[in-house]
């Protein structure tokens, strides 16, 4: 096989490659060193992993090929090499979460997360680069993770690293953590497709927490079918989508939350996700214009939590270490030392009533949407500090409600060529629904995107 061949499995779904495997025109080994060999080629432009697990990965390749070659019947992800990010605990392998505090340490146990993948039997050959901790800033140590679409860019924050590789073909899927947007921003900013599940779907066990009343675990892969197979199998609840592509959304009432979406000040982002929206009409769905008080203003509730817990999770290392960090990951951790009890509970109660309301808004609608981003990939990550967009007004609402979200690739834009995502709500527990809404969307725009890497 080819050097171009390998790379064309690369691109391919996850049910294209296991049928391949089943057919025996493919083994997991060729599709495993093509992705090993594809990283290696790629990671100076994109720093896109900390750790590579190439000897282990080719080990359990040659195992599943064995598994193939006998007829055995396994699951949608056998075989399948993903990644997933630096946070989750690997026992035996280091876990750095991208920062000095723990450059050289090695749990002793495996997080829920890593054990889901493995009796998946999903080949986890690598573990991807972050914001330090997950939270606001580029540890100098690590360096930033670059887009695919134009590495002189971000990939965003914080699933930095899984955006890209998956976006560059390098690897099926990978999996991340999203606190306040850090799934559904950098797979907008890479073109990819990114699910932050209903809170606690996937166990939060073994993940080393920001803030633990607002992160959710969730994958980035290329298409929605993608996703959905991958959350299956990582899913603590047991769940099957496999009625839910029947590729038409007629009759489906989408609300347009009007206040997220007329105020992006980006023309291009604009002129897209209103494209894309009128682009569910056409695809049959009722799309009606909603608004819900106090949603601009959810940041409010979120920092108060956020912050204070991030620091109660620092709390073995600050002050003491405090010249290890990142500058604006330092700066966010003392500020969490200041958040009153009293705050801290009040955003507790607003946080409760908060998901009332947008519960409230699913007895009208059967789905959300509004744009992921207000711009496309910035030159450096955004940060806390950053006043000139806000980028976490459009997703931490939904961090704060725990119910589904899942942004999808609305194009690209003219000027510079770089993809603005588009973000659908579901109520909780219903991943289902925005599924099936994201993949009639993707399949009618002609699917992935590939980056020109």
């Amino acid at each position: 096989m080819s050097v171009k061949e390998k790379r064309e499995l690369l691109y391919k779904s996850i049910d294209e490659i296991a049928a391949l495997y089943r057919s025996k025109e493919v083994s997991p080994v060729e599709v495993t060193e093509a992705t090993l060999e594809l990283q290696a080629e790629l990671e100076p432009k994109l720093n896109a992993f900390i750790t590579v697990m190439g000897e282990e990965a080719l080990q359990q390749s040659r195992e599943a090929e064995g598994v193939f070659a006998k007829g055995e019947t396994v699951g949608k992800l056998f075989g399948i090499p993903v990644s997933m990010k630096d946070i989750f605990m690997t026992k035996g392998i280091k876990t750095t979460m991208a920062s000095r505090i723990l450059k050289d340490y090695v749990p002793t146990e495996d997080s829920y997360l890593y054990n889901a993948l493995k009796a998946a039997g999903s080949i986890v050959f690598g573990k991807a680069n972050l914001l330090e901790f997950a939270y606001g800033a580029v540890h100098p140590d690590y360096g930033q993770c670059n887009n695919p679409w134009d590495t002189n860019r971000t990939a965003g924050g914080s699933s930095n690293g899984s955006a890209s590789s998956v976006a560059a073909g390098i690897g099926f899927a990978s999996i991340g953590t999203d606190t306040g947007g850090s799934i559904r921003l950098p797979s907008s900013f890479c073109g990819i497709v990114g699910l932050k599940p209903s809170y606690d779907t996937v166990s939060r066990q073994g993940l080393f927490h920001l803030s633990h009343s607002l992160d959710h675990i969730g994958p980035l892969t290329r298409t929605v079918r993608d996703n959905a197979i991958v959350l299956e199998s990582i899913s603590s609840r047991k769940v099957n989508y496999d009625s839910v592509f029947t590729g038409s959304i007629k009759g489906v009432k989408i609300g347009v939350i009007r206040s997220l979406t007329e105020s992006i000040i980006h023309p291009e982002v604009s002129e897209l996700v209103n494209s894309a929206i009128r682009q569910l009409t056409d695809l049959g769905a009722e799309v009606i214009e909603v608004e819900i008080p106090g949603i601009d203003t959810a940041l409010e509730i979120a920092f108060p939590i956020l912050l204070s817990e991030g620091s109660y999770h620092h709390k073995a290392w600050y002050p003491e270490r405090a010249g290890d960090y990142a500058e604006g990951t330092v700066m966010n951790i003392k500020e969490g030392f200041n958040v009153s009890a009293v705050s801290y509970v009040e955003a507790l109660e607003k946080k409760r009533a908060f998901a009332e309301k947008i519960d409230a808004m699913f007895e009208r609608v059967d789905a959300l949407v509004c744009p992921t981003s207000p711009s496309p990939a910035t030159e450096r990550d955004p940060s806390f500090e950053d006043t000139t967009y806000d980028f976490t007004q459009r997703t931490i609402p939904f961090n704060i409600s725990g119910n589904p979200a899942i942004t999808v690739s609305a194009g690209n834009t003219a000027s510079q060529n770089l993809p603005v995502g588009i973000q659908f709500i579901g109520r909780r527990l219903d991943e289902a629904t925005i599924y099936r809404i994201a993949d009639a969307y993707q399949t009618s725009t002609g699917g992935f995107r590939r980056p020109p890497l």
